[in-house]
């Protein structure tokens, strides 16, 4: 006969008990497994398939067939920025279909014997560069903008006639005072030390440029653009007089090419360039680069000083600090040049290898009063020096041109105007961008 097992009531609620257990705990580890692979999955995707974040490098201009700017036409990648910053202007847009690096701009003269240029006889017009924004952006009229940013040079306004603290430092403006004020100026240009102008004082407001070209002005232009002198205001109530100043530009720029420069201009009173730890162009009515104690008009070139032994010397090499120097004259506007210093001068030479960053510093002065102006070219002399009857290269750090309305309007409106004449250059300039200082 059969035989029937069957199990007590607590035996299976046991069971019962026990099986739940089972459901739940496998229920449990398909959750743990699902949030585990989840997980997984999760850092899978943010560290190898995500791309990687372009990174930015800085902006290095290349040579570009049949054009002498740095400017670039637009990849379609960034047409694609240029459309969508558009859209919305306050949203940086990068587009990138791999990991890429992304390569954008950085947005890091001694008047003569007293009144120095003839005011019938203009220098130039124009100052650095257009406004702020297009292409690499610019300076501001006259002596610069106080907007920074763009690829400018920082321009700093020293007054010789005060200490730092702002009490008197025994020099004076005027033709009767002009020799104590170049021999003071000569200790800066023996190495360009900043520690020697610290003494001076200096002001607040920086003012940012990125070309050098101005028409003949009154020197009182320099302190109005620098904010130590207002028009509004008589001069003697004005914290920085119109005479005995200087203004230093530095900065660091990019060579567009590789090859042999040189630098030509001058400037009332007087103006120089020193180009990576070395003085190449300096030019003017008075230089403080030839101070002589003992010969005070060594240092005077114009046509009432030592300008016809200056010009001997530079022909026949006799100057071994100078021995690449060279005049040019006959470039339209520049007769006031011709006629007392003998032209413009071309500078030493200069290597440069295209992407290279150099240190430059260009400095301005006026010492006795009265009228300023400079202009300051750039030429290409990798084979030989040869305009052929050419515009010269303007020197500039950005791809705008002066714009000679508006620096005239500023002059105007400064009270500083004398009369409108026009230097010619060539518009297609090699741009030497600038780039922050190490």
């Amino acid at each position: 006969m059969a035989i029937h097992i069957q199990m007590s009531e607590e035996t299976e609620r046991e069971l019962k008990k026990a099986s739940l257990r089972n459901k739940l705990s496998a229920l449990l580890s398909c959750i743990l497994f699902i949030l585990l692979g989840g997980g997984i999955l999760i850092l899978v995707v943010y560290n190898v398939v995500a791309t990687e974040p372009a990174s930015f490098v800085s902006y290095k201009p290349k040579a570009k067939p049949n054009a002498k700017t740095t400017r670039k036409q637009p990849s379609e990648e960034n047409a694609i920025q240029e459309e969508a910053s558009a859209s919305d202007p306050t949203t940086p847009v990068i587009v990138s279909t791999s990991p890429t690096a992304v390569s954008m701009p950085i947005a890091t003269s001694i008047a003569d014997m007293g009144e120095g240029l003839s005011a019938d006889i203009g220098l130039g017009e124009g100052f650095g560069a257009g406004d702020l924004g297009e292409g690499l952006g610019g300076g501001g009229d006259g002596l610069g903008s106080k907007d920074g940013g763009g690829s400018t040079l920082e321009g700093t306004f020293y007054d010789l006639k005060l200490k730092s603290n702002g009490a008197p430092s025994g020099l004076k403006g005027g033709a009767e005072n002009q020799n104590a004020v170049i021999e003071a100026l000569s200790k800066f240009f023996r190495n360009w030390s900043e520690q020697e102008l610290n003494k001076y004082y200096k002001s607040e407001t920086k003012l940012y440029a990125s070309s050098w070209y101005l028409p003949v002005a009154q020197a009182k232009y320099g302190p109005i653009a620098f904010e130590v002198g207002d028009p509004k205001k008589p001069e003697d109530k004005w914290e920085c007089k119109p005479s005995a100043w200087l203004a230093v530009y530095r900065g660091r720029v990019i060579a567009p090419k590789s090859g042999k420069f040189r630098f030509i201009g001058t400037g009332d009173d007087f103006f120089a360039v020193r180009f990576d730890g070395k003085t190449v162009l300096d030019a003017g009515y008075r230089l403080p680069t030839r101070w002589d104690k003992s010969n005070p008009k060594a240092a005077w070139v114009s046509g009432h000083g030592d300008g016809e032994n200056f010009r001997k010397d530079i022909a026949s090499g006799k100057d071994k600090k100078r021995k690449e120097y060279k005049f040019i004259k006959g470039i339209p506007g520049c007769k006031i040049w011709d006629d007392e210093l003998g032209g413009l001068i071309a500078g030493n030479v200069f290597k440069v290898e295209e992407g290279e960053a150099y240190d430059i510093e260009i400095a301005i002065s006026e010492i006795p009063g009265g009228k300023f102006g400079f202009v300051l070219f750039i030429e290409d002399v990798t084979d030989g020096a040869n305009n052929n009857g050419k515009k010269y290269d303007l020197f500039r750090t950005c791809d705008t041109n002066p714009d000679v309305a508006k620096v005239m309007q500023a002059l105007k409106d400064a009270n500083c105007f004398v009369q409108e004449n026009h230097i010619p250059f060539n518009e297609d300039s090699w741009v030497w961008e600038s780039v922050p200082m190490d």
